[in-house]
């Protein structure tokens, strides 16, 4: 876990990284009639700039911060088990950050109509579907074996 300003935004920019470019994939495949094919990795390769750069700052002013004060209203970080004090964090994270793209994404493909809550609890559904699993089995453990790799220096110090 980071324990520095300069680790935070390293672990932050890795993982929005992966989950943005995954969970594009992902969007870009179940809205597409082929589904996923290797065109669909080139596609989202192409386009998730801007949602990675909302993602970051998201995650980092909004996301991050209450995924924790949530996180440390279920688990005591002084007492609990490390594994559970990651998995609470994880999901929180997930929640917010689903609810807070998914409603950025409705505004930049101008989505708002007359059915705009049910198709923002649509999209919200779909992608935390594919979001959750994907943070707790993919993407959360390869960034923090990557995370040690590159401060693996500086957590040895400490």
């Amino acid at each position: 876990m980071p324990k520095t300003k300069v680790q935070n935004i390293v672990f932050t920019l890795i993982t929005a990284l992966l989950m943005v470019y995954l969970m594009t994939v992902y969007n870009i495949a179940i809205n597409s009639s082929d589904g996923l094919t290797n065109e669909t990795l080139l596609m989202a390769l192409t386009s998730f700039y801007i949602e990675y750069l909302v993602a970051v700052l998201v995650a980092f002013f909004i996301g991050t911060l209450l995924a924790k004060r949530l996180a440390f209203k279920v688990v005591d970080p002084k007492k609990d088990n490390n594994f559970f004090i990651i998995l609470f964090i994880q999901i929180f994270t997930v929640c917010i950050m689903v609810a807070l793209m998914s409603m950025f994404i409705l505004f930049t493909k101008q989505s708002i109509d007359s059915n705009f809550i049910c198709t923002y609890i649509t999209l919200v559904c779909k992608n935390f579907i594919m979001a959750l699993p994907l943070q707790i089995f993919l993407v959360g453990p390869v960034v923090r074996k990557l995370f040690r790799l590159i401060f693996k220096k500086q957590l040895q110090e400490a």
